[in-house]
């Protein structure tokens, strides 16, 4: 069961060419609410309203969109809050429940990579999160204080995702939400809606919001992530993957059901839905993996 929560404590945020040394973060820095105010499901006042948060209430800034509304995190619930009743603060002390997200992490002595190195923690190994600080974590670990950058921690423990993504009604959600970002522009590297997608930061993006967490590449999602599974037992929300001109496994989408995947396509320019029969797609399938 996954356990994190946000409080104040004082008054006072690729496709596979796409090898970076560094990912972008997945926090963008720490708000208080300045009034009561309605963490909802989705960026607008239509969206269903998860809880009411108080005035004063410290949150993890996870994204911002351009829309007037920010992604955050609430005691370990993902949701979304317009920007109107939202104040940021350069440094901000909360309190959350993390985890290591890669293998000998650095913990520094600052909010900087240039700060000297703390410690070295392990993968998995959970972390006190005790404040913000625009794209790193203040945290505790290892009975140390230090610094980790946002995308090497989850607010999510590890193995605690509710059974596995194409079961049923949470494969069928994800596929909605995934929809959502239909006509979003191809950019080789993208990791979000607000500056575009490439393929398998689309999966990454539309997977992480459902607490699952994929290797940004396709051959390290193909290879690392979930379980194989044949074609003809594909199931939704299932991940498909092709090859390319240039790579074994160099393309991946979501599968969608009705032969159908959706994906951020180089070739269309943008996230759009397309058949498993196409000539191309059914030459270069290689496989299916079923994550969970």
């Amino acid at each position: 069961m996954r356990k994190s929560i946000v409080r104040p404590l004082a008054a006072g945020a690729l496709c596979i060419s796409a090898l970076i040394t560094g990912a972008l973060a997945d926090c963008i820095g720490g708000a208080e609410t300045t009034t009561a105010v309605n963490l909802r499901s989705g960026a607008g006042t239509g969206s269903s309203i998860i809880t009411t948060l108080a005035e004063g209430t410290a949150v993890i800034v996870e994204e911002n969109d351009g829309s007037g509304w920010y992604k955050v995190n609430y005691e370990g619930q993902t949701g979304y809050m317009s920007a109107d009743y939202m104040s940021f603060a350069a440094a901000m002390e909360l309190s959350a429940q993390g985890w290591v997200d890669g293998t000998d992490v650095r913990m520094r002595s600052a909010a900087s990579t240039g700060s000297s190195v703390v410690r070295m923690t392990t993968d998995k190994e959970s972390v006190e999160i005790i404040g913000v600080e625009g794209e790193w974590y203040k945290v505790v670990a290892g009975g140390q204080t230090g610094y980790i950058r946002s995308d090497y921690v989850s607010l999510v423990e590890p193995d605690s995702a509710a059974a596995t993504v194409t079961d049923g009604s949470l494969g069928a959600q994800l596929v909605a939400y995934a929809k959502q970002f239909l006509g979003v522009p191809y950019v080789w590297a993208g990791n979000y809606p607000s500056t575009g997608f490439d393929c398998s930061g689309f999966a990454c993006y539309v997977f992480k919001n459902f607490g699952y967490s994929l290797y940004r590449t396709t051959y390290d999602q193909y290879d690392y992530n979930g379980t194989y599974v044949a074609k003809e037992d594909l199931q939704v929300g299932d991940l498909v993957f092709f090859s390319s001109s240039s790579y074994a496994v160099g393309h991946v989408g979501i599968y969608i059901g009705n032969g159908e995947f959706i994906h951020a396509s180089s070739g269309a320019g943008c996230v759009v839905i397309s058949g498993l029969d196409e000539n191309y797609y059914t030459v270069n399938y290689v496989g299916a993996k079923r994550i969970a």
